[in-house]
């Protein structure tokens, strides 16, 4: 599983397993010298979406967070944040005040959970990164389904990053990080079928990490190392990308989470640029959240995103311990898109 790399050029080859540890340490060297490098211009005018944070969410001080993942919201607006170091999932109620931590599902003891999502009936499904398994939690805890999935052929143990289930509560797809594809789960029977492979091409993979929905039925899938957010028609067909590797407005150096609005706006976080940028259904970037001054809002390792039921954009911040709650513009919806195209056209390709 990767996080982070320094390596912009050729992903490393981890081992499989490696330990939590290990990777968190190199995770905060990396983070601290590319964020010491990173200029903060100011983003252009018409690409500002200006922002503020108007809390956090934490868990208590004698018991924090420690490098936490995701974040999701059920209808009650309770909110589950995946804090996968300490092998557990903080749960915190609809105020905002600590309610408790799960360290396990029924009798189902959680390892280093990464991707968490609520479905239509409240069910929580859970990337069980350690375990190499996905886990559905009925809203009173109980266990509903293990999934379990074997390794492909010469592959590596499975390794879920994230999970989303579509509104139908029919399908769910999910990330296998270290295999360079996603699965796709019939609810209803329990197949499961993959798409994507390693590579560089439309629907091959360098390390997908983090999925979300479309209203339209369009799946998103972030690539830690390939630096781009990938596209799947409900149809199963590659439909084109959002953004490319760089440093510049539209573009990508690790980017982790991704959350789509009611509008079909994506929202896709990069860890080491410390950034939230947003780009229009077709994969046009709209801007940057940015503060007061028009220079990037700045996150600590943002990660998983969630928006809460008042539009409101959950951040989670890795490096913070916490999760950020953002306060969009109410002008969003009429900001006008730059000229700037999608990385690549948009249109369904074939498989």
């Amino acid at each position: 599983m990767v996080l982070d790399s320094t390596n912009t050029d050729r992903a490393p080859a981890e081992p499989a397993g490696m330990a939590w540890a290990r990777l968190c340490s190199a995770l905060v060297v990396v983070l601290a010298t590319a964020a010491a490098s990173l200029a903060l211009e100011p983003v252009p005018a018409g690409n500002r979406i200006p922002a503020t944070i108007a809390g956090t969410l934490a868990a208590p001080a004698d018991d924090p967070m420690h490098m936490p993942t995701d974040v999701a919201l059920d209808s009650t607006g309770r909110v589950f944040v995946a804090d996968g170091a300490n092998d557990r999932i903080v749960v915190l109620r609809s105020n905002g005040t600590f309610d408790r931590a799960v360290k396990m599902i029924g009798q189902e003891k959680l390892s280093r959970p990464i991707g968490l999502c609520v479905d239509a009936t409240d069910r929580l499904w859970i990337a069980d990164s350690g375990n190499h398994r996905l886990l559905v939690a009925a809203p009173d805890g109980r266990l509903v389904t293990r999934v379990e999935v074997p390794a492909p052929e010469n592959g590596r143990p499975f390794q879920p990053t994230d999970v989303v289930v579509t509104p139908d509560g029919r399908r769910a797809y999910f990330t296998d990080n270290d295999n360079h594809r996603i699965g796709i789960r019939d609810n209803q029977t329990g197949d499961i079928s993959f798409m994507g492979r390693f590579g560089e091409g439309l629907g091959q993979f360098r390390w997908p990490f983090m999925v979300a929905l479309a209203p339209d039925g369009y799946l998103y899938i972030t690539e830690a190392i390939g630096a781009r957010a990938q596209r799947l028609s409900p149809a199963d067909r590659w439909a084109g990308q959002v953004g490319r590797w760089g440093v510049d407005l539209g573009q990508f150096y690790r980017p982790k989470g991704v959350v789509v609005d009611h509008h079909g706006r994506s929202y896709i976080s990069d860890s080491t640029l410390c950034v939230v940028q947003v780009f229009t259904p077709l994969g046009a970037v709209i801007g940057t959240l940015t503060d007061p001054s028009g220079r990037p809002l700045k996150f600590q390792h943002p990660m998983g995103m969630a928006f809460d039921a008042a539009g409101r954009l959950y951040v989670v911040e890795l490096l913070g311990n916490r999760v950020a709650i953002v306060n969009l513009p109410s002008a969003l919806a009429a900001t006008a898109p730059s000229t700037q195209p999608a990385s690549r056209p948009e249109g369904d390709a074939p498989q």
